[in-house]
């Protein structure tokens, strides 16, 4: 018997879909546990940033500074550069068909990005204190009556006595 021109000698295994594919289930679990022990990996990671701050912060002579210290970039861009390698970590983890474990990777860099905003403000507060504030007027009492901003003490004294 002769076969129709139209179809294949040697056709295409059947490959069944996404509904009929009873191993899907187990493969979400999986892909979720594969995204959280990834994460617990990052913990690691990252766990030895602020053991780091903490001994580069540390001065044995314990002199008192006279200013206030520079800023500290360090763990900001290191923890930044960890971000971005979880970032493309999940781009991968997306492309090889495990979408639960790369949407946990997105979060897991997003708030390691939160983390290393928060410690780079605080630095920010450290490195630059605000100033001392100026003493404000108050008009209860009789030496700030003086409003006229050209003499000296003895004049405002002078005006009210």
């Amino acid at each position: 018997m002769l076969e129709p021109p139209y179809q294949p000698s040697n056709p295409l295994p059947h490959r069944p879909s996404a509904a009929q594919d009873s191993s899907r289930p187990v493969n979400g679990c999986l892909d979720v546990l594969l995204g959280l022990l990834l994460v617990v990996l990052e913990g690691l990671i990252c766990a030895g940033v602020p053991y780091y701050l903490i001994l580069a912060r540390w001065d044995p002579d314990g002199r008192e500074p006279t200013r206030p210290p520079p800023m500290y970039w360090t763990p900001v861009l290191v923890l930044g550069g960890i971000a971005a390698a979880i970032c493309l970590l999940a781009v991968v983890l997306i492309r090889a068909n495990r979408p639960w474990a790369g949407a946990v990777q997105i979060l897991a860099a997003l708030l390691l990005c939160v983390v290393a905003a928060l410690i780079g403000h605080e630095d920010y507060r450290r490195s630059h204190p605000a100033s001392a504030s100026a003493p404000s007027y108050d008009p209860g009492r009789p030496g700030d009556r003086c409003l006229s901003g050209g003499g000296d003490n003895r004049e405002c004294l002078d005006s009210f006595s």
